[in-house]
C-alpha cells in the first residue's frame, strides 16, 4: 500500500524534529478548533434557546408569561385586588385587539423598526364612569375646581378655590349646586378619558391616554381614531374605539446568528392610567368565521429581508398577551411606592426570508478565501512562492470586515458575522506564518528544515480545510432555522 507523502516525509525526520512539529502543530491546531468548537456551541445553544423562548412564547393558556417568575408574581398581586375578591377595587377592564398591518425600516444599525397597527378597545361604559368619578377626584380635581370658580357666582367666589373634593361635595350651603356640576362635568369629559383616545392630525387637542412601551408614535400618524361607537349588548352599553397609527419600536438586535437570525418583535401599548384605574386583557375573540379578530391584516407586509415565521403546533408567528409594568409611582394619589400597569404585548416571530444578506456580508470574504486558500495550496503542494497573493489576500479580508461590522448595531457584539472575520484573520495569518517559514528553509538551503515545514504545511492546509468548510458551511446550516 502506497504511503502518503506526509508520512514518507516525516520518517525522514530525526526525533527532536518529529516532537518539536507535533508539539507546534497541536499549538496551532488545538486553539483553532476549540475556536470553532466555541463558535458551533454558541449558535446551536442560543438557536435551542431560541426554539424554547417561542413555544414558551406561544402558550397561550393564560393572559401573561406564565414562564416569567417576575409576571406571575405581578399577576397574583393584581389579583388579590380583583373585584370578586377586595370590593373597594374601581378599576376598568378594557379588552385590547390589534391587527398588525406593515413592520417595515428594520435597522439593525439603529436597533429600530416601524410598524403599521391597527388596536381595537372594548369596554363597559357604566364600569368606565364609575371608574372615572374616583380618577376625577384624585387625579383631576384641580382642574375640575378650577373650571367650577370660572363659572360660579360672585357669593361663591369669594369663599376661595382651594376645597378638597369632599369638602366642595359636601359644602351644606351650595351642595345641590355643586353635586350637579360635578356629574354634569363627567358626563361632558368622560370620553376624553376613554382607552383608545389620542391626539391625531386634526384633533390635536386630544387627550393621550395609552403609549408605546418601548418606542414613539411617528408624528404624521399619530393616535388617529377611525371609529368611536356605543353599543347595546345584553343591557349594557359598550364603548367600542378602533385607532390606527403608526409607530417606531426599539429593538436590540443581539442574536448570534445573525444575520440568519429569527426575531420577535414585541411592541408594547402602555396605559396611561395605572392598574387602579385601567386593566388591559387581550382579546383572542374569534369573529363569525372562526378566525381571530387580533393578529395579520390581509395586506400585511414585511420588509428588510424576512418573513412571517411558519406557525408549527407549537410555535405561533403572533402573540397577544398583558405585560405587567411596574414603575415608581410619585403622584400624590399613589396608595404606595409601588405601581403597576398592565400593557399590551404584541409579539411577531418572523424568519431571514433567505440567505441574501449572508452573502452580501460574506461574498467578497468567501471569495478573498478561495484566494488564499489557492495561494496556499500552490506554496503547499507546489512548492511556489505565494507570499504576493497572501498579501492581497489579508487586504481583502481587512476591508470585508469592515463591511460586515457596517450590518451590525454592535461592532463588539460577538455574532456569526464576528465569528467568520475573526476565524478568516486567524486563517490568513496562520498561512502567513506557515508560508514565510517554509520560504526562510528554502533560502538558507536547509534540506531538513524544507521538509520539515513541508510536511507541516500539508498537516495544517488539510486542518485549515476542514475548518473553512465547518465556518462557512457548518455554521451557516446551524444558524439559519430551516422548517420555520
Amino acid at each position: 500500500m502506497k504511503q502518503s507523502e506526509i508520512k514518507i516525509n516525516f520518517k525522514k525526520l530525526n526525533k527532536s524534529k518529529k516532537e518539536r512539529m507535533i508539539l507546534t502543530s497541536l499549538l496551532l491546531i488545538i486553539p483553532l478548533f476549540l475556536y470553532v468548537f466555541y463558535c458551533a456551541l454558541t449558535i446551536v445553544s442560543e438557536r435551542i434557546d431560541t426554539v424554547k423562548k417561542y413555544i414558551e412564547g406561544s402558550d397561550e393558556s393564560e393572559i401573561y408569561d406564565r414562564y416569567n417568575p417576575e409576571q406571575v408574581a405581578y399577576h397574583n398581586f393584581l389579583k388579590e385586588t380583583e373585584k370578586q375578591n377586595n370590593k373597594e377595587s374601581f378599576y376598568c377592564t378594557v379588552k385590547v385587539g390589534a391587527e398588525v398591518e406593515r413592520i417595515k425600516a428594520i435597522s439593525s444599525s439603529t436597533s429600530t423598526y416601524e410598524a403599521r397597527i391597527q388596536l381595537f378597545f372594548y369596554f363597559d361604559k357604566e364600569e368606565f364612569q364609575n371608574m372615572f368619578r374616583k380618577y376625577a377626584s384624585l387625579v383631576l380635581w384641580d382642574s375640575i375646581l378650577n373650571d367650577y370658580y370660572n363659572e360660579c357666582n360672585e357669593e361663591e367666589l369669594e369663599i376661595g378655590r382651594d376645597e378638597t373634593f369632599d369638602e366642595f361635595i359636601n359644602n351644606s350651603r351650595f351642595k345641590e349646586e355643586h353635586l350637579l356640576f360635578y356629574e354634569n362635568w363627567i358626563v361632558e369629559n368622560d370620553h376624553r378619558y376613554y382607552p383608545g383616545e389620542a391626539p391625531s392630525n386634526v384633533l390635536v387637542d386630544n387627550e393621550t391616554m395609552f403609549e408605546i412601551g418601548n418606542g414613539e408614535f411617528v408624528p404624521d400618524s399619530y393616535g388617529t381614531i377611525k371609529s368611536l361607537e356605543e353599543i347595546n349588548y345584553q343591557g349594557k352599553i359598550i364603548c367600542y374605539q378602533k385607532v390606527k397609527f403608526t409607530a417606531k419600536f426599539e429593538k436590540y438586535f443581539n442574536s448570534v446568528r445573525y444575520p440568519l437570525d429569527s426575531v420577535q418583535f414585541k411592541m408594547y401599548i402602555l396605559p396611561i392610567m395605572d392598574s387602579k384605574y385601567i386593566r388591559y386583557i387581550p382579546n383572542r375573540d374569534v369573529n363569525n368565521l372562526g378566525e381571530p379578530v387580533s393578529g395579520f391584516s390581509p395586506y400585511f407586509g414585511l420588509t428588510e429581508g424576512y418573513r412571517l415565521l411558519k406557525e408549527t403546533n407549537k410555535i405561533k408567528n403572533f402573540t397577544l398577551r398583558v405585560h405587567y409594568y411596574k414603575y415608581v409611582g410619585n403622584e400624590p394619589t399613589s396608595s404606595s411606592n409601588l405601581n403597576i400597569k398592565t400593557e399590551l404585548e404584541i409579539i411577531v416571530r418572523a424568519n431571514r426570508a433567505g440567505i441574501q444578506l449572508f452573502l452580501q456580508a460574506f461574498i467578497n470574504l468567501f471569495s478573498v478565501l478561495i484566494w488564499i486558500s489557492i495561494a496556499f495550496y500552490n506554496q503547499t503542494f507546489n512548492k511556489k512562492n505565494s507570499m504576493d497573493m497572501l498579501g492581497t489576500g489579508l487586504f481583502g479580508v481587512i476591508s470585508s470586515m469592515i463591511v460586515g461590522l457596517s450590518l451590525i448595531s454592535d461592532p463588539g457584539m460577538f455574532s456569526l458575522i464576528t465569528m467568520i472575520n475573526i476565524f478568516t484573520l486567524i486563517t490568513i495569518l496562520m498561512m502567513t506564518y506557515l508560508s514565510i517559514a517554509y520560504q526562510r528553509a528554502e533560502i538558507i538551503n536547509d534540506k531538513d528544515l524544507m521538509i520539515y515545514h513541508h510536511t507541516k504545511l500539508r498537516i495544517m492546509f488539510y486542518v485549515l480545510m476542514i475548518s473553512i468548510v465547518i465556518m462557512f458551511i457548518g455554521l451557516p446550516l446551524m444558524s439559519y432555522m430551516f422548517g420555520l
